[in-house]
C-alpha cells in the first residue's frame, strides 16, 4: 500500500504556518481589546508582544518533538508516543469533530460575507442574494480547494506557497505603506483604561492567541518534509517569528488611526480609509478574503495528516489511510474532512456556525498544552530514549516548554472562571471522544 513520501521542502513548510495563522483575526482582534476591554494603545501592543512570545516558546517546544518525531499527525503522533492511545485519539476525535472541519465551514462563510460586504460598498447598494445561495457558494471554497489538495502534493504545494507568499509581501507592503501615512491631529479616541481583574488577563491574551493559532501546523506534515530534523524545527519558529513581526506592525499602524473616523469601531477600516480614501472599506473586505482563502487551504491540508496517522495506528477506519499511488495523496481523509465541513456550511449556515466555534479555544489549547507536558515528563523521566537524545533542543531549555506551560494554564483557568459554560462544553466533546474510543477498541475486538 502506497504511503505519504517525503516531497515537501522548508519553504512549503513554514508558509503553511504562515498561511494557518494569518487570517481575519489580526484585523479584528485589537477592535475588542481597545473598544470594549478600554486598554490602551501600549498595553495592547504589549498583548500582542506577549501572545507572539508565548506561541514562539510552543513551536520552538513542538520543535523538538517534530524533530524527535517526525511523523504525520502532530499532536496525535507525540501524545501516542508519550502516554498511549486515549490522548492521542482524544486530540485526533477534536481535530475531525471540530478542530479543522468547522473553521473551514466557518472561514468559507466568512470569505463569501467579505466579497458581499466589499461588493455592495463598490456598488453603494446592498446586493440581494439569499443566504442559502451564499451558503452554496461557500460550500465551493472548501471542495475547490480540496481538489487542489487531492491532485498531487506538489499541485497542492504550488498553491499553497503562491497564496501564503502573494498574502505575506502583500501585507508587508500595506504595513510599510501604513507606517508613512501621517495620522489625523486628533489621532486617538480616548478611552478611559480599566485595570482588569488578575484573572481577566488569562482572557485578554487567550483573546489574542486566537490570532496566533496554527504555530504548530508544520507539525502536522512531519511524515512528508524533507529531512524534518532540520527543516520542521526551522520551519515552525520561521513562521512564529515572522507572523509576530507582521501582527506588531500592523496592530501598530491600526492603534495610530484610532481617531481617524469617529463613526466606526474598525480600527482596520480607519486605517485602509486613511491610505485608499473611501474605497478603503471595502479594498479592505476582498483583501481579508484573499487573505482567507491561503486560511482555509493551509486548514484542508494539514488536517487529513491527523486522520491519516490516525488511521495509520488502527484508531480509525483503515480507508483514511490510503494514499492515492499516483497522487500520493491522502485522498479519502480529505474526501472526509470536506464533507464534514460542508454539512456544517449548509447546517448552520451565517452565524450559526458560531456555535460550534465558542468553545475551540479550551479545547484546542489543552491538547497542545498535554503535548508539551509529555515533552517535559519524558524528558525528566527518562523513560523515553528518543526524548531523552533528541537531534534537537529548544535554546535555554527547559525555559519555553515551562513559560508556555505556564502561560496556557494561566489562560485555561481565566477560561473556566470567566466562560464556564463554553469550558464545560469543551470537557463535555472531550468526554464523548472518550467515550467513542472504548466503543471503537471494543467494536475492534469483536
Amino acid at each position: 500500500m502506497a504511503t505519504l513520501t517525503r516531497q515537501i521542502g522548508f519553504l512549503t513548510a513554514a508558509f503553511t504556518v504562515i498561511g494557518s495563522m494569518i487570517g481575519s483575526g489580526v484585523f479584528r482582534t485589537s477592535n475588542e481589546l481597545f473598544f470594549d476591554a478600554r486598554l490602551n494603545a501600549t498595553t495592547i501592543l504589549i498583548l500582542w508582544a506577549a501572545g507572539g512570545l508565548i506561541a514562539l516558546a510552543g513551536a520552538l517546544s513542538y520543535a523538538e518533538l517534530a524533530a524527535a518525531y517526525p511523523e504525520a499527525g502532530g499532536e496525535f503522533a507525540y501524545l501516542n508516543r508519550i502516554f498511549g492511545k486515549l490522548p492521542a485519539f482524544l486530540t485526533g476525535f477534536i481535530s475531525l469533530t471540530v478542530g479543522f472541519s468547522a473553521p473551514i465551514a466557518f472561514t468559507s462563510l466568512v470569505i463569501v460575507d467579505l466579497v458581499v460586504q466589499g461588493s455592495s460598498q463598490l456598488m453603494a447598494r446592498q446586493l440581494q442574494v439569499s443566504s442559502f445561495r451564499l451558503q452554496l457558494i461557500a460550500a465551493f471554497v472548501p471542495v475547490i480547494l480540496a481538489l487542489f489538495h487531492i491532485a498531487r502534493v506538489k499541485v497542492g504545494e504550488g498553491m499553497q506557497n503562491t497564496l501564503t507568499a502573494l498574502k505575506t509581501v502583500l501585507i508587508f507592503v500595506i504595513a510599510i505603506a501604513l507606517f508613512f501615512v501621517a495620522a489625523p491631529a486628533t489621532n486617538a479616541v480616548q478611552v478611559a483604561e480599566a485595570a482588569p481583574e488578575f484573572w481577566k488577563w488569562g482572557g485578554l491574551i487567550l483573546t489574542v492567541m486566537f490570532a496566533y493559532s496554527g504555530w504548530n501546523a508544520a507539525s502536522y506534515l512531519g511524515g512528508e518534509v524533507k529531512d524534518p530534523i532540520k527543516n520542521l524545527p526551522r520551519a515552525m519558529v520561521a513562521g512564529t517569528i515572522i507572523t509576530c513581526a507582521i501582527y506588531l506592525l500592523l496592530n501598530y499602524n491600526f492603534l495610530k488611526f484610532a481617531g481617524f473616523n469617529r463613526e466606526t469601531t474598525d480600527l482596520a477600516v480607519n486605517a485602509f480609509t486613511a491610505l485608499l480614501g473611501k474605497a478603503g472599506g471595502a479594498a479592505l473586505s476582498f483583501l481579508i478574503a484573499f487573505f482567507l482563502v491561503s486560511s482555509v487551504s493551509a486548514e484542508v491540508m494539514i488536517g487529513p495528516r491527523v486522520y491519516y496517522a490516525m488511521a495509520d495506528q488502527g484508531l480509525l477506519f483503515k480507508k483514511l489511510a490510503q494514499v492515492q499511488p499516483k497522487l500520493g495523496t491522502p485522498a479519502f481523509a480529505i474526501i472526509l474532512q470536506t464533507a464534514i465541513s460542508v454539512v456544517y456550511i449548509l447546517t448552520f449556515g451565517f452565524g450559526g456556525t458560531l456555535n460550534l466555534l465558542i468553545f475551540m479555544g479550551f479545547a484546542l489549547s489543552f491538547f497542545p498544552w498535554l503535548t508539551v507536558f509529555g515533552l517535559l515528563y519524558s524528558h525528566y523521566k527518562k523513560q523515553n530514549r528518543i526524548i531523552a537524545n533528541r537531534p534537537y533542543r529548544s535554546p535555554l531549555f527547559p525555559l519555553f516548554p515551562v513559560l508556555y506551560l505556564t502561560a496556557s494554564l494561566f489562560m485555561m483557568i481565566s477560561s473556566l472562571i470567566y466562560k464556564t459554560e463554553q469550558s464545560l462544553w469543551a470537557i463535555g466533546v472531550t468526554a464523548v471522544g472518550a467515550v467513542s474510543f472504548y466503543i471503537w477498541q471494543k467494536m475492534k475486538k469483536t
